[in-house]
């Protein structure tokens, strides 16, 4: 993106999307990794995986990789991140991923555990994660996407979709630089590389229109309230900056163009 971002005049955003590699994971503190994966994949595939996986975080510049600890189901985990999304937007998000990352493959600790996701939300200063996890919150939303991407022929991560995704615009795997370089310069000039986002291009608003919120029954304190739109999240939200300062990501259904003057 930095490449993009210096030679192309590109501007990014970024959101995660829930995936379920194995939904039948237990909960709480999870269960022993190292035995799920030698039960998953045989002992003699995990001792050839492990060199290969320390040797591609350290040439990551992350060293301290480590299979051992736990892994358990990643649901919570997946509606905590929505619920950042939301919250704050993809910025957010961006950085609760990379403390459960950090938790996850360098600490060993599940990210099924109420405790680890309370601390990572902590850190990244996400109020309300709580409230959200006592509850099935975002359940449902979650299991849509998730549903949508097994249905979309999506069977691993990670996996990409740049500017909305479609036709050349995906990317399965852990790729060099390169594939992505190609398809940023495949994409017309009126779409990113002029400065105007998804969302004037898919969604139906215009990069920096104005819209008032309607009908969002997760959150009801923010319908009524008044925003400008700074670009799209993948094909399914569209992201607002409301006149309190919050930025939010929202479906196109939630949204109507307004006239109204911002705060």
């Amino acid at each position: 993106m930095s490449v993009a971002e210096s030679t192309m005049n590109m501007q990014f955003s970024i959101s995660w999307r829930p995936f379920f590699l194995d939904p039948n994971l237990p909960g709480g503190e999870g269960k022993d990794k190292l035995a799920h994966y030698k039960a998953k994949f045989g002992a003699a595939r995990v001792e050839q995986m492990m060199p290969r996986m320390v040797q591609t975080f350290a040439d990551e510049g992350i060293p301290g990789y480590s299979i051992n600890g736990k892994v358990g189901n990643s649901m919570d985990s997946h509606r905590l991140l929505e619920y950042a999304l939301q919250k704050g937007g993809p910025a957010m998000q961006d950085s609760l991923v990379e403390v459960l990352f950090d938790r996850y493959f360098l600490k060993g600790q599940a990210l099924s555990s109420r405790q680890v996701l309370l601390e990572a939300a902590a850190t990244v200063k996400l109020d309300g994660a709580e409230d959200v996890l006592s509850s099935d919150h975002l359940h449902e939303e979650v299991w849509s996407q998730v549903e949508g991407a097994y249905s979309s022929g999506v069977s691993g991560v990670p996996y990409f979709r740049i500017d909305g995704g479609g036709s050349g615009k995906e990317v399965s795997g852990g790729q060099p630089p390169e594939v992505f370089l190609k398809i940023l310069h495949s994409l017309p000039a009126a779409g990113m590389g002029s400065g105007r986002g998804v969302a004037s291009a898919i969604l139906g608003f215009g990069v920096g229109s104005k819209v008032v919120v309607r009908g969002v029954r997760a959150k009801p304190e923010l319908n009524g309230q008044v925003g400008k739109v700074l670009g799209g999240q993948g094909s399914e939200r569209v992201q607002v900056s409301l006149a309190s300062g919050v930025q939010v990501a929202l479906r196109p259904s939630n949204l109507e163009a307004s006239e109204a003057d911002l705060i």
